[in-house]
């Protein structure tokens, strides 16, 4: 699925690279998707009606629609990505229009619920971007990169490797495919009973 591929390949970038600046993209993706878990919440709009009989998707959430929280997640890590690396920008922007593309299609989403999630997730990747390099026009003397490495990091600004099960449990606690499955296999096991 969508959230797994990019989740896996966040926590691989996260795991080899273990600096400042990824910590800090790892926090802000995670503080991106509570945004947009709240947002989903407070609006309380519905999915689409013909999610119901669409038959090619096993696991079907039980969530709320707007906004998008793959549009939501895709709009943050690509905007945060092509900041830093601007010559994936163009594989990026495919990827997320051919994956946002396809949830519309087959129903998960209205146009609308993914064009909300684009739109804050792309907005929330500028703004963090600017916080994490120092060049927030609001905050100007915020720098989270120098903030994590002064009182995170070791000497070394590498983050020991023991201490990557924190950002995995957190990951996997807040990527909503995996929080849907535990509640449905804690809903099956209270049926069983």
């Amino acid at each position: 699925s969508t959230s797994s591929l990019v989740a896996g390949t966040f926590f691989l970038v996260l795991a080899v690279k273990r600096d400042a600046y990824m910590i800090t993209f790892f926090f802000g993706s995670i503080m991106n998707a509570i945004a947009s878990k709240i947002l989903k919440r407070v609006l309380n709009q519905d999915r689409p009606a013909e999610l119901d009989q669409e038959t090619d998707i096993k696991i079907k959430p039980d969530d709320k629609g707007m906004p998008s929280s793959h549009a939501t997640s895709l709009g943050f890590i690509c905007t945060f990505t092509a900041l830093g690396l601007p010559y994936l920008t163009i594989p990026l922007l495919l990827y997320v229009i051919t994956s946002l593309y396809y949830r519309v299609k087959i129903n998960l989403h209205t146009k609308e619920q993914v064009y909300v999630g684009l739109v804050l997730g792309t907005t929330n990747g500028l703004l963090w971007n600017s916080l994490t390099v120092g060049s927030c026009i609001f905050l100007p003397s915020i720098n989270l990169v120098d903030i994590v490495n002064e009182t995170v990091l070791p000497k070394n600004g590498v983050l020991p490797v023991q201490y990557l099960f924190i950002p995995a449990l957190v990951g996997l606690a807040i990527v909503g495919s995996f929080e849907r499955r535990i509640k449905r296999w804690v809903g099956t096991k209270d049926k069983e009973k």
